[in-house]
């Protein structure tokens, strides 16, 4: 199931580590829809564990990538990224000392932004970001939007009980940057700087499987 999700960069390890990772979205969008995204994937408080497992074949029947595969794996998604419409300036770091992977690019417009999203999802997942857009901005009101239309806690039921511990003290953040000042946001659960043209929100992966808090937000930008 995991292997659907391939959010951002989910690689086989993540299926046999039950261990701690974080997901950290951040967007700096400029006022006419442009702008920046940087998705990193960090397990770097895991690595310990994570050379243990790299020495071996396979766990829970999983088989262990090596170093040249994860690094080909990642090569690949970038390639991706560069190869999509609307998207330049393509950067990416891998270290395989702390296992932290990022990646950055430029958007000419949200449509775009999605589309990288995408790519990195399942194809059923895929689909339904091109319907409904995980994010959008409209211009004339200065409203920027952050939705999530995936059924975690669905997904999560068909895997073994072996493979959901990864998702025990994952966490996901999401930074957003403006032009402007932030005049409201829809998610009280996000904290708004003391510039106020940004805002992040940090949250479990177990809070968003049990429904009790979620990535959404419409953040109202001042006019």
């Amino acid at each position: 199931m995991i292997k659907k999700i391939n959010y951002i960069f989910v690689f086989a390890l993540l299926l046999i580590c039950t261990s701690c990772f974080e997901i950290i979205e951040e967007v700096s969008l400029n006022e006419d829809g442009s702008g920046k995204v940087t998705l990193t994937l960090n397990l770097s408080r895991s690595k310990t564990k994570i050379n243990s497992i790299m020495l071996l074949d396979s766990v829970n029947n999983y088989e262990v990538p090596s170093e040249q595969e994860i690094r080909q794996h990642f090569a690949d998604m970038v390639k991706t990224v560069k190869n999509t419409g609307g998207i330049t300036n393509v950067t990416n770091s891998i270290n395989l000392e702390d296992y932290i992977f990022t990646l950055s690019c430029d958007f000419n417009d949200v449509d775009a932004l999605n589309m990288v999203v995408s790519n990195f999802s399942s194809k059923e997942e895929a689909k339904r970001i091109k319907n409904h857009k995980h994010f959008s901005y409209d211009k004339t009101n200065q409203l920027f939007t952050r939705s999530y239309h995936y059924d975690l806690a669905k997904e999560i039921k068909k895997t073994k009980m072996e493979d959901r511990e990864v998702f025990k003290t994952a966490s996901i953040t999401t930074i957003y940057r403006f032009p402007k000042g932030i005049a409201s946001s829809s998610n009280n659960a996000a904290k708004i700087s003391k510039s106020k043209k940004a805002i992040m929100l940090k949250i479990s992966a177990q809070d968003i499987i049990n429904q009790n808090k979620s990535i959404k937000n419409q953040i109202k930008l001042q006019k």
